[in-house]
């Protein structure tokens, strides 16, 4: 088969294609032409050559041309961006770290762990899968190596492998030219959809959309294990697959026979079509082919004593769809095919224009080089072909019914059918579909993203209605053009890439409003529908990628650190509001509220974002809503790790290892002693209540001057929650440390237990006194909501306000005089409230009304607060800057199972990266 549409284009020279359609300067009038000479009799300027195109960009884009997989860079969804060294070879790890005083977020020194290149080969190629755990990396003898993140970022080990790829001897005509990894199951398919949103009466308004989890979709056919595919240049497709214990193992077809050069594939591409995958494969003779891949896991379950196991030994079934010869842009002859993709059609609940069909897109650039074509800039077309179904209409002759009174039928085929050429005067490096294949962005050798409506291939321009936020395009959001750089990765929503420029250093850039973030002041422009508009759209895109497990903190470094109050306020409400639905819980059962609290995860992303962007203009100090988020992000952790612990289904707690009690000391002790802050601090107030002043002034005055968050801990129904778990856990470990101290195994262990029983004597007050307080103060809030007769959505817009901006609603005041006139007296009553004065709670890292965390003061471990030592390995999370022990494999495989579980993430969600 001929694409018919080549045989059609008119036979232009590639000069003249150029002067007409690129050089504006190239369209002279028609008389000068004619005669050669100007009006003036002046002679033609002589044209100014094009500025060559720097060398390393010139070998990348060559690179490109020759083979389909050449990716220098890669950014993992997980947060990190991995490099292969132009010199060693070896991969390197770099990642987005905010720093903690600036608020700026920059991009961090190459880490020291290098993994290093194949014995035989270097690597050619590196590529993560979707959840951003597993690397591929591609090596020029068409070798394929896996490596698994082991708890912290850019820390990567080879994966165990049983294949017989690698056997006998290589050769580059084995070289990969296409990777495709599959989707993860059940992990990638459980993020919704999130809708445009769009400003209804002054509200900015979104949808949830579930996704149908049983239309047909391509994935491993077990649960959490790894797959993907390759092709080689000699046809050979290959299929690498986790079974138990995530060892690797193979399976390879023939996808043709080759026995010449021009045989030989230069790319491959792999995309989703239902329950199937495309695969189209593109040769030196430049031709298509068609495949249909399907995979046939063919599970078997297997009976051990320790129970049963499901293993797979899967094969392919291939199916040519179709041939297309000759294949190239309809006019630009002198390019040279770089990118070949198949994008899968729009998904059916997402926003689209038109129904879409798997699409092929193949990327031809025409780059000159310093000897030849010096005066034509360089440049790329887009060619585009969709995959469609088609029955042949026969001659009428053939189609008259028969005698017998049957019709002759004939079987479907499937055509690339050719669509309108996209030409653009940039090189592109690499082109991707996004937002569930809405969008193609195309990413070029400037540092610049060029947005495609994925249904139109039309340009996306912005601020087509500032009452809809629908993308980073539409929304006022570019790159700003800079120099020209040789590689490029862009992470998960296109928010921010990674890049080396032509001298071979690394940066990093992030789209920009093509305005301002702050509104123009001149009495002429009002531009504030568009920061809203873009603030809205952020909230989105922060969302979107938080629901999918992604790492958002590049969505976050778009925001600058001087931005006003108000506007992070706007970006916390609207992420909250897009992906969380259950944010008050006042009004249910208590065990029904536990229950609740403990399993809703979508909102920590949210309060992630508040504590990262939550600190005073103009200092690194953190205001109400950082400080409130990072109070809660914190009793999450400890209640979780409380809860797991003490779940024990055998009922069985007091007789587990006594080795476990010591490990939790220092979280009850962090627990005990915010309870002693929130009563000294809800003390002061009382103690400087002016006459005539109510409590909720006196209150809301404490938030805005200090930002403690003492009040919001009781007020808001999901950390009053947690406290509750948390002082019911203590009551059993109280229990627990006096059976465990009696079967200590080490003196150390004894020496701890003794020392935290001591602390526990000395308290201010008895724990049940407080548990009362607060079981009370409970129902003052329920009975407040009730009596206020406030709808589920006014709590939620209560719960919303208290957690970002520190007020007390009206609807809640009466609970506020309760406390601070009923049951806070009360409890002083039976308190020494001199003791409570002179508590140390510094150590929490709370901003309180007296004592600020001072630099100088002592360093916590994050994770299980214990005391940082100058001589310790050290973590740091990417985004809040708290620190943690990086702890050895042997240590922590002696360690509780509540410490392994911690060792990927931080309290505040982000991820860990190694120091040193």
């Amino acid at each position: 088969m001929v694409d018919t549409a080549m045989d059609d284009a008119p036979d232009i020279a590639v000069d003249e294609l150029m002067a007409s359609e690129l050089d504006p300067a190239g369209l002279m009038d028609p008389m000068d032409d004619l005669f050669g000479d100007t009006a003036d009799g002046l002679a033609m300027p002589a044209p100014i050559p094009a500025a060559p195109l720097p060398a390393s960009l010139g070998m990348h884009i060559s690179n490109m041309q020759g083979v389909g997989c050449t990716s220098m860079l890669a950014w993992s969804n997980a947060g990190y961006m991995a490099a292969i060294s132009r010199t060693s070879g070896a991969i390197s790890f770099r990642t987005i770290i905010r720093h903690r005083q600036s608020g700026e977020s920059i991009l961090s020194e190459e880490l020291k762990y290098l993994v290093p290149s194949p014995e035989d080969a270097h690597f050619a190629h590196i590529q993560f899968s979707g959840a951003g755990t597993e690397l591929a990396a591609a090596d020029s003898l068409g070798g394929v190596h896996v490596y698994t993140m082991t708890g912290v970022l850019g820390r990567l080990q080879a994966a165990p492998t049983r294949t017989s790829i690698k056997e006998g001897r290589r050769n580059e005509l084995e070289r990969v030219v296409g990777l495709h990894w599959l989707q993860l199951w059940p992990g990638e398919f459980r993020a919704p959809y999130i809708t445009p949103a769009s400003k209804v009466n002054g509200k900015w308004q979104t949808q949830m959309r579930v996704l149908d989890q049983h239309v047909p979709q391509v994935h491993h056919a077990l649960e959490n294990r790894s797959a993907l595919l390759y092709v080689n240049a000699t046809s050979k497709l290959i299929l690498l697959y986790q079974n138990e214990q995530g060892i690797w193992q193979s399976y390879s077809v023939q996808l043709g026979d080759w026995q010449l050069t021009q045989d030989l594939l230069t790319h491959a591409a792999i995309g989703e079509e239902g329950d199937h995958l495309i695969l189209t494969t593109h040769d030196y003779n430049r031709r298509f082919r068609v495949f249909k891949i399907t995979i046939h896991w063919n599970s078997t379950q297997q009976s051990h004593s320790n129970g049963t196991t499901t293993t797979v030994s899967p094969t392919l079934e291939i199916g040519h769809l179709t041939l297309l010869d000759q294949v190239g842009p309809q006019q630009a002859q002198s390019t040279k095919l770089s990118i070949l993709c198949v994008i899968p059609a729009i998904q059916q609940f997402a926003e689209q224009g038109s129904p879409t069909a798997t699409t092929v897109v193949a990327v031809f650039t025409h780059a000159p080089s310093r000897l030849t074509d010096v005066q034509q800039e360089a440049f790329s077309v887009l060619a585009v072909w969709t995959l469609e179904s088609i029955t042949p209409t026969l001659h009428e002759y053939f189609a008259t019914p028969k005698t017998t009174g049957q019709a002759s039928a004939q079987p479907a085929v499937t055509v690339l059918r050719r669509q309108q050429d996209v030409l653009t005067d940039n090189v592109v490096l690499d082109v991707r579909a996004m937002y569930h294949n809405t969008m193609v962005a195309l990413t070029n050798s400037g540092g610049a993203i060029e947005w495609y409506n994925r249904s139109t291939w039309t340009p996306i321009e912005a601020f087509g209605d500032t009452l809809v936020a629908l993308s980073l395009p539409q929304s006022g959001f570019e790159y700003v053009p800079a120099e020209h750089i040789a590689h490029v990765a862009v992470n998960t929503d296109g928010s921010a890439m990674v890049i080396t420029r032509a001298d071979g250093s690394c940066g990093v850039k992030y789209v920009k409003p093509r305005y301002t973030w702050d509104p123009l002041e001149d009495g002429i422009s009002d531009i504030t529908g568009m920061i809203e508009t873009a603030i809205v759209c952020l909230a989105r895109q922060y969302a979107i990628v938080s629901s999918s497990n992604g790492a958002t903190d590049e969505t976050l470094a778009i925001l600058p650190p001087n931005l006003s109050h108000a506007l992070r306020a706007l970006f916390i409400q609207q992420a909250f509001r897009n992906l969380c639905r259950t944010l008050d819980v006042s009004l249910l059962d208590p065990p029904r509220q536990q229950q609740t609290v403990l399993k809703e995860q979508t909102h920590l992303r949210m309060l992630s974002a508040q504590l990262a962007l939550g600190t005073r203009l103009g200092s690194h100090e953190r205001d109400f809503g950082g400080q409130f988020a990072y109070v809660y992000l914190n009793m999450r952790l400890i209640s979780v790790t409380l809860a797991q612990t003490f779940s024990t289904r055998d009922g069985a707690l007091f007789s587990r290892s006594p080795n476990l009690v010591p490990s939790l000391i220092p979280l009850v002790t962090w627990v005990t002693d915010l309870i002693v802050f929130i009563i000294d601090s809800l003390a002061v107030v009382k103690r400087d209540l002016n006459p005539g002043s109510s409590a909720k002034e006196a209150l809301e005055h404490m938030v805005a001057e200090t930002g403690n968050p003492a009040l919001h801990i009781l007020l808001c129904s999901f950390p009053r929650v947690l406290l509750r778990t948390q002082t019911s856990a203590i009551a059993i470990y109280l229990k627990w440390i006096q059976i465990a101290k009696a079967r200590a195994q080490t003196l150390e262990h004894k020496q701890q237990m003794d020392a935290f029983c001591e602390r526990v004597k000395n308290m201010p007050f008895a724990y049940n006194h407080f548990v009362e307080m607060l079981m009370e103060f409970d129902a003052a809030v329920r009975s407040a909501y009730t009596e206020a007769g406030c709808s589920a959505e006014a709590r939620v817009d209560a719960e919303l306000a208290m957690m970002i901006e520190g007020t007390v609603p009206d609807a809640l005041e009466p609970a506020v005089d309760t406390l601070m006139g009923v049951l806070l007296p009360r409890f002083e009553g039976q308190a020494d409230m001199g003791k409570v004065y002179f508590w140390h709670t510094e150590w929490l890292g709370i901003h309180g009304d007296r004592v600020p965390l001072e630099k100088s003061a002592v360093r916590y471990d994050a994770l299980r607060k214990v005391r940082l030592t100058s001589d310790m390995k050290l973590r740091v999370c990417r985004r809040c800057g708290a620190e943690m022990e990086d702890l050895s494999q042997e240590a922590l495989r002696m360690a509780p199972d509540w410490v392994k579980h911690g060792q990927r993430q931080c309290f505040c969600q982000g991820y860990w990266w190694p120091l040193g």
